[in-house]
């Protein structure tokens, strides 16, 4: 399969957060993880969201956005060029990095990441493929990049009882771009990348990447980051690392890390598929999906085709 693809993501610099942190947050927002090409050219976009009050978005909710082409309105109800349908298992849409920083600095316990990442695997539509990744001095692979549940699962509880100095950038900067070892995440063809990483923010060993280096690659790729920490975590540091696409869950309490993550999941596994007919021939021409008050722009650019 080819590597070349450009993602179709709505760009948002938010953080999510509970207890105290309320300034910032994910109610009222759309988020189109991807988009590719299919065999019969049509554009497939995948979106997820939440409503202004921050119950996630189901996919009857979903079904009753429009699409704007060129200034030109669809929806599903007058329009056969437009469908909007439930994400299934089957589809090979996401590439998610599971990244957990297990050194000295940091104060989310080994147990709760996994019972979170758990949880997280469980509810979400089987449409992912996963690579498992942890680190304090050196970013070691748990699990390369799988489609099937069991090794995942069986990966995410890595035991680290011994914790050193922290490389949270390199780790980061080699999930994301990979070394002769491992194969990173923007590589991959799939048309939405995530990568989910718990850490406090802390870096006192890297050598090769910086904080502002990783978020221009984040942006230039269009990943979406998914950052989850507790109150001692560095949110300027966390906010660069999450680029211009992604999000910071953080919280006072690490027991309510879960109820954050679980709200994504939830969001996650109602994902619905847009899918443009190939006849209105979307190439350079501007795009938006409108959902109640939530107008989100994307930008239909060349994309990652599967092949059969």
């Amino acid at each position: 399969m080819s590597r070349t693809r450009d993602l179709l993501i709505t760009s948002f610099n938010h953080s999510i957060s509970c207890n105290t942190k309320q300034s910032n947050n994910l109610d009222g927002k759309v988020f189109v993880l991807g988009a590719q090409v299919d065999n019969f050219g049509n554009l497939v976009l995948y979106a997820i969201g939440t409503d202004l009050s921050g119950a996630v978005l189901t996919v009857a909710d979903l079904q009753t956005a429009s699409v704007t082409v060129d200034g030109v309105t669809y929806n599903t109800n007058d329009n056969p060029e437009l469908t909007i349908t439930a994400v299934s298992g089957g589809d090979k849409i996401l590439s998610l990095g599971l990244l957990t920083d297990y050194s000295k600095s940091t104060k989310v316990e080994q147990p709760l990441v996994a019972d979170i990442l758990t949880q997280m695997l469980g509810s979400m539509p089987l449409v992912y493929e996963v690579q498992v990744m942890t680190f304090s001095d050196e970013l070691e692979t748990q699990q390369a990049w799988t489609e099937d549940l069991t090794a995942i699962k069986a990966a995410v509880p890595a035991d680290h009882s011994f914790r050193n100095k922290t490389a949270l950038y390199d780790s980061m900067g080699v999930a994301l771009e990979g070394d002769v070892d491992t194969d990173g995440l923007i590589e991959r063809c799939r048309p939405a990348h995530m990568l989910v990483m718990f850490t406090d923010g802390d870096d006192n060993l890297s050598s090769v990447y910086t904080d502002t280096g990783l978020g221009t690659i984040v942006n230039n790729d269009r990943a979406i980051v998914i950052i989850v920490g507790t109150s001692d975590a560095k949110i300027d540091v966390l906010t660069t690392l999450a680029g211009n696409f992604g999000a910071i869950v953080h919280v006072t309490d690490p027991a309510s890390l879960a109820v954050e993550v679980d709200k994504w999941a939830s969001s996650l596994n109602n994902m619905v598929k847009f899918t443009l007919d190939s006849s209105l021939n979307i190439t350079g021409k501007t795009v938006s999906i409108t959902i109640g008050s939530q107008v989100v722009e994307v930008n239909p650019n060349s994309h990652c085709t599967l092949q059969p």
